[in-house]
């Protein structure tokens, strides 16, 4: 995977709070000493070039979370800019569920032993993500109401489906993808009940 994708992707799905899976409460931290996408090297699902100039655009404070600041970095316009940019999202700033199948898909070879695991992760996501609606639109309005004027507002749907779809991928990663190490082994092990964002430190 490009070391650039890598980077955006593990700061962008270390955010994902609890929305891959049910996470019981005994998900605690996992002590990791290995990056997780070591683990299994999924495909590049996006436009490597859209990705990057949309990292250019909307910076992740990447430092300030190393620092232990008390939020998380925001993902939200970086990740509408990628939707906006490939046409999952029209002018209408609605999202077109065969286009958000087809920019996912389209880099994969038909024979690709990722292509189902690619659409079952897009299907979970998006039904997630509808459920959701309500909630999204709440968040966007609340951001209005408490953002200075002029301050750009976007909306969380788009980091969810971003986010969601990378981890679903990454936690389905077909076993004979998957590296064996022992650290990797506990990472599968914890990922059978806990999501992918408790891994994060």
């Amino acid at each position: 995977m490009n070391p650039m994708y890598s980077k955006v992707f593990l700061v962008l799905c270390s955010t994902l709070l609890v929305t891959v899976s049910g996470a019981p409460n005994t998900c605690g931290k996992l002590d990791l000493k290995t990056d997780p996408f070591t683990c299994c090297t999924i495909p590049k699902l996006l436009d490597v070039a859209i990705v990057g100039s949309c990292f250019e655009k909307f910076p992740i404070d990447k430092d300030a979370m190393d620092k232990g600041a008390g939020s998380m970095p925001r993902t939200e316009c970086m990740s509408e800019c990628i939707l906006n940019s490939t046409g999952i999202y029209n002018r209408r700033a609605e999202l077109d569920e065969k286009k958000l199948t087809s920019v996912f898909t389209d880099s994969l070879p038909t024979n690709s032993p990722w292509l189902n695991v690619v659409r079952k992760a897009i299907k979970e996501c998006s039904t997630k993500a509808n459920k959701k609606d309500k909630e999204f639109v709440k968040a966007v309005a609340d951001q209005k109401k408490a953002s200075p004027k002029g301050t750009q507002v976007c909306n969380p749907e788009a980091s969810f489906l971003v986010d969601c779809i990378h981890t679903t991928v990454f936690s389905d990663c077909p076993t004979n993808l998957r590296s064996t190490t022992s650290e990797c082994d506990a990472i599968w092990n914890f990922l059978k009940n806990c999501p992918f964002s408790a891994l994060r430190q």
